[in-house]
């Protein structure tokens, strides 16, 4: 019987050792942007982009284009964080300022509809060659608490420097929020 017994345990911590334990380790849940709506201060054609392309850029003191973003963040427990990485292109400064809007921005909104900024949240420095995660120069509110509900939040990002150009696919880089 004490063999039989010793041969049952034995069996059972075999069976058992070779079950998976579930991962328990917390995971931050990544927000990308709904949509983005660009604003181009430039006359003459507007050359359009792909629908999930985003651009900041300006040369030579003109032509300034501006990148607004729509965030629908769920209700989430913890804190959010803003952040920036894996551009497509990044040339001259590189530089990009991040501002909240009063609002978000609707698709379709143009010039005169956009909704204003309201404060400088930080300054980033994008990697030459685009991939990678942007350095914050300056975090004046990057980090904040998540919404207890789903709540919308408007960004507006502008170029920094006289010539600057920095490019990115909303889906798959660019400014995203984190909340853990």
């Amino acid at each position: 019987m004490k063999l039989t017994l010793i041969a049952a345990i034995s069996a059972l911590s075999t069976l058992a050792s070779g079950l998976a334990l579930p991962d328990l380790t917390p995971r931050a849940t990544v927000i990308r942007p709904e949509f983005r709506v660009l604003v181009r201060e430039a006359p003459g054609p507007i050359i359009p982009l792909p629908p999930d392309i985003a651009e900041v850029s300006r040369g030579n003191g003109r032509r300034t284009v501006r990148t607004f973003l729509c965030f629908v963040i769920p209700a989430c427990a913890g804190a959010c964080t803003i952040s920036f990485s894996n551009a497509i292109s990044a040339t001259g400064s590189r530089t990009l300022q991040l501002f909240s809007t009063i609002g978000c921005p609707e698709s379709g909104d143009t010039w005169h509809t956009l909704p204003p900024a309201n404060a400088h949240l930080g300054t980033f420095l994008v990697p030459a060659s685009g991939t990678g995660p942007a350095d914050v120069l300056e975090d004046f509110g990057l980090r904040f608490p998540c919404p207890a509900t789903t709540t919308k939040y408007g960004y507006e990002v502008q170029p920094v420097g006289d010539n600057v150009s920095v490019t990115w696919d909303i889906t798959k880089g660019g400014f995203i929020i984190t909340c853990d």
